[in-house]
């Protein structure tokens, strides 16, 4: 299993394909998904900025996830 990313928010495991790591940035505000087996990524902007309170991040960054989960399927179920 390859180590865990700083900024971790989920280890997205399809039923089909890799893993794919969900990762937040806070100083750029990104999420970005990343295979655990190739160089493909997927960069999500959601908004959030480092001076925003943690609530208004928080919402940033769940309204997003479901985007970043969407790449990830899509992403995995391309390599099947």
């Amino acid at each position: 299993m390859s180590s865990t990313p700083e900024g971790l928010i989920s280890r997205f495991q399809p039923t089909t394909g890799p893993a794919i790591d969900i990762v937040y940035a806070p100083h750029s505000g990104a999420l970005t998904a990343t295979c655990t087996a190739c160089p493909w990524s997927e960069r999500i902007n959601t908004g959030a900025l480092t001076t925003d309170p943690p609530e208004k991040e928080d919402l940033l960054i769940e309204r997003h996830i479901p985007d970043a989960y969407d790449y990830a399927q899509t992403h995995a179920a391309s390599q099947h």
